[in-house]
């Protein structure tokens, strides 16, 4: 059977973290939403042929995770929210405070100014239709409201499709809807995801280094190898940002990884009270300066110089203190550290 691949951008980005309503506005992809189309690509770029999108700059850029040429096709774009367009949900509640209390209710009433249901579903019709006169497999990255309305039209309800997901259809029949991507995070994916936040040249280096220090010791644990590796490769994800263990388990949580959010939330602060997953990235972290190994003393004295308060050093010496508990538990287990 032919099948086709309906895709929801990635989450964009949204400005302040503020949610708004979403239509023609231009807003590229975010941090989570440039993950979710690496996992996209991961999952899809075998299985297709052709990619077709929305002129959107987040359809697009979610497109481009999938390998292949992007055709453009206006009528993907996404259903004219009016009025609305482009505000956040605060500034509506604020200008149109019935009409947005009566949307509590009742989601799909039509907004002012906002184009009719029947012509955004007529046109996105338009499109998948020369969107599916390809031969092969085809993906199509489009957008909710019009995805919904399609689904709709199908009898499949108007459900719910959240961002970086997509719908399989067999000769245009949904079989599978809102399906997140969920590979198994190996070394190249892993690589994908830090590429996909920005992470800087020097810190990837560094975290390879501590994923091949964090494997032999889970290796000699009897540990899950895989996902150990894959959370010490992933442990410095957001490590351009303030907080950076708690927002990067935050990023992996959202993607569904959450085994590997709990052990990059704690790559800072393991108690080193016990001997678990995630007290082998903490400690392969500290065995590893820049790409390098090195020695409990020499990462603790590199880090030293830049705890200029109180609190800080109070800090510095909780972690080395940890990390020395951890070393005391693998010795007990007869490893060499």
């Amino acid at each position: 059977m032919r099948k086709t691949y309906l895709i929801r951008h990635g989450k964009p980005d949204f400005p302040a973290g503020m949610r708004m309503c979403l239509g023609r506005t231009e807003l590229p992809l975010g941090v989570v939403g440039r993950m979710q189309a690496a996992l996209l690509g991961r999952e899809l770029a075998c299985k297709v042929d052709s990619v077709y999108s929305s002129p959107l700059s987040r359809a697009v850029q979610t497109a481009q995770a999938l390998r292949r040429p992007v055709t453009l096709i206006d009528n993907l774009a996404e259903q004219y929210a009016g009025e609305w367009d482009g505000l956040t949900f605060d500034e509506i509640q604020a200008r149109y405070p019935e009409l947005y209390a009566r949307r509590a209710g009742d989601r799909y009433l039509p907004l002012p100014g906002s184009e009719p249901d029947g012509e955004a579903l007529s046109r996105f019709v338009r499109a998948m239709d020369e969107a599916l006169s390809c031969a092969g497999t085809a993906a199509v990255v489009a957008h909710a409201s019009v995805i919904r309305l399609y689904l709709n039209s199908l009898g499949a309800g108007m459900v719910k499709i959240p961002y970086g997901s997509y719908v399989e259809l067999d000769e245009g029949i949904p079989v599978r809807i809102g399906v997140q991507p969920h590979p198994e995070p190996d070394d190249e994916l892993c690589l994908e995801l830090l590429r996909a936040t920005g992470t800087p040249e020097r810190v990837v280096r560094h975290c390879a280094a501590v994923a091949d220090r964090a494997s032999e010791l889970a290796s000699a644990l009897g540990m899950d190898v895989h996902m150990v590796r894959a959370a010490a490769y992933l442990h410095d994800i957001a490590r351009e940002y303030p907080n950076h263990p708690d927002v990067g388990a935050g990023w992996l949580d959202e993607l569904g990884y959450s085994e590997i959010a709990d052990m990059v939330r704690l790559h800072h602060s393991h108690d080193g009270r016990t001997l678990d997953a995630a007290a082998v990235v903490y400690i392969a972290d500290k065995l590893v300066l820049d790409d390098r190994p090195c020695t409990l003393a020499e990462r603790f004295a590199a880090s030293e110089s830049k705890c200029v308060s109180p609190e800080a050093r109070g800090k510095h010496n909780e972690r080395r203190t940890a990390a020395e508990n951890i070393v005391r538990l693998m010795e007990g287990r007869g490893m060499k550290v």
